[in-house]
């Protein structure tokens, strides 16, 4: 999801913020220093900020150490204020982001960059906040994702336990207060500090969930909202995994219509599904060659899957099916996929599972869900980024403190814009419309086109809704 979805903007530790000055008291303003290794001429400032870990008994709790990064804006004589955000992930880490020119000016154009200081903070466990350590790997590809039979998910539970135990010894008890309502009560720590009375937000995929927890504990705290490829988050696991294999099935009838009108597509003239079906069929019999190493037909599903979410990865997916069709190796089709990004997918994992509840009992549950999902996504057979995240969190050691419910906001929250895709994968279009009906004075602004989330997708129609959201965060009253 840029992603709950798992893209390059969710960039880890970086040397650029790996420094900043002493937290200070919780009263007290930052002091911004220029972050460790960025050019002299970067305007990038670094602070840091201490930040209980545990929200629910702050003062007696131990404390963790935020990353927070400050672009000022380029025009103070016009500054509206203060504009924080949150790329998506999770594990996103947007302090880190802004220490690279080209990303922060793909992120916030001119008109932004102008008008309001740039906040950006790596939430606790990412980036340069105390960046997660676990001792297991959050991936076994000889553990089934998909089980179909009672045993089958008890093991897949076991596993998930292991994990996450793995997470809490190495991590001590910051891995336990990972959630999203804690990143907001963070996020507000940072507004006080920073001296503003009220801060406009742009939530890009699981920072729409970091929104919403935001929105509901600080409502007067909002000058203006973006939401981009929102999360439901009044939805059942099993709603939201069923969603997501739906929405990948359709995902893959946009991939196979750019391939027919598209000359350079690599399976042009042969039919992606038959060829994803025998690759798949292929590794069911042993794993396929791939980068060195060998992956499981769960893995390319899944790899897939993630290649699905953006136009400017349709070409690597049809070279992908192409190699792995015909030379039996998919090292292409993993390129990049979630489960060879290490330690960024342990966090990813880590933080998630605190905030979509899969209850223990679920485990019973299991293979008439995976039957289900696999109904909805035959293609890629139920393969999703939400059943990445539902199967990577039945056993988790940690409870959700999560009760999923629908936006819980005054009928005086500010008008807040919501942008989404017709054919998102992550977070597809179907959650942004109940957002929506929840959220009082919301603007919903549908795109046609493919890919997950709005925000630098190459899309044309994406862009439209991008500079539309820009606009607004300008002037409220403009849409």
């Amino acid at each position: 999801m840029a992603a709950l979805t798992l893209t390059a903007s969710a960039v880890l530790v970086t040397p650029a913020v790996a420094q900043a000055n002493a937290e200070g008291p919780a009263g007290e303003p930052l002091r911004w220093e220029r972050c460790a290794n960025t050019a002299e001429d970067n305007p990038l400032r670094c602070a840091r900020v201490a930040a209980p870990v545990d929200w629910s008994a702050p003062r007696g709790s131990a404390t963790v150490s935020l990353m927070v990064a400050r672009l000022p804006a380029t025009k103070p004589d016009r500054r509206i204020g203060t504009l924080f955000f949150n790329p998506g992930g999770p594990g996103g880490a947007a302090a880190s982001m802004l220490a690279y020119p080209s990303v922060a000016a793909a992120y916030f154009p001119a008109e932004l960059r102008e008008r309001f200081d740039i906040i950006g903070m790596d939430p606790r466990g990412v980036g340069a906040s105390q960046f997660l350590k676990c001792e297991n790997s959050a991936h076994d590809p000889s553990q089934t994702r998909f089980p179909t039979t009672v045993p089958d998910a008890a093991r897949l539970a076991a596993a998930n336990a292991r994990f996450g135990a793995s997470c809490l010894r190495g991590t001590g008890p910051l891995a336990s207060h990972l959630d999203t309502a804690s990143v907001a009560r963070d996020m507000d720590l940072v507004r006080a500090r920073l001296g503003e009375d009220r801060i406009s937000f742009l939530g890009i995929s699981y920072g729409s969930m970091v929104a919403q927890s935001y929105a509901e504990l600080f409502p007067h705290r909002v000058r203006a909202l973006v939401l981009d490829g929102a999360v439901d988050r009044s939805l059942t696991w099993q709603r939201m995994a069923e969603a997501g294999a739906a929405a990948n099935e359709d995902g893959f009838d946009q991939f196979v219509a750019w391939c027919e009108r598209t000359e350079s597509c690599a399976v042009r003239g042969r039919d992606p599904r038959a060829l994803v079906r025998t690759v798949l069929e292929r590794a069911d019999r042993a794993p396929v060659p791939a980068d060195g190493r060998t992956a499981t037909a769960e893995e390319i599903a899944t790899a897939i899957s993630g290649l699905l979410a953006a136009p400017s990865t349709m070409s690597q997916l049809a070279r992908g099916i192409q190699q792995a069709a015909d030379a039996d190796d998919a090292t292409e089709l993993v390129r990049g996929s979630t489960f060879t990004t290490g330690a960024w997918y342990a966090a990813y994992r880590a933080i998630i599972c605190q905030d979509v509840p899969v209850p223990p009992n679920s485990v019973t549950s299991f293979p008439a869900e995976v039957d289900r999902v696999r109904r909805l996504g035959p293609t890629l057979r139920g393969a999703s980024e939400f059943w990445d995240v539902v199967s990577g969190c039945v056993g988790w050691p940690v409870p959700s403190r999560w009760r999923p419910h629908g936006w819980q906001v005054p009928a005086t929250f500010p008008r807040t814009v919501i942008l989404a895709g017709a054919h998102d994968v992550s977070t597809p279009l179907q959650w942004a419309e109940n957002v929506h009906r929840r959220l009082p004075n919301s603007r919903l602004w549908r795109w046609d086109g493919f890919g997950h989330s709005a925000w630098t997708n190459t899309d044309p129609e994406a862009q439209r809704a991008m500079r539309a959201a820009i606009r607004y965060l300008v002037d409220p009253t403009a849409v």
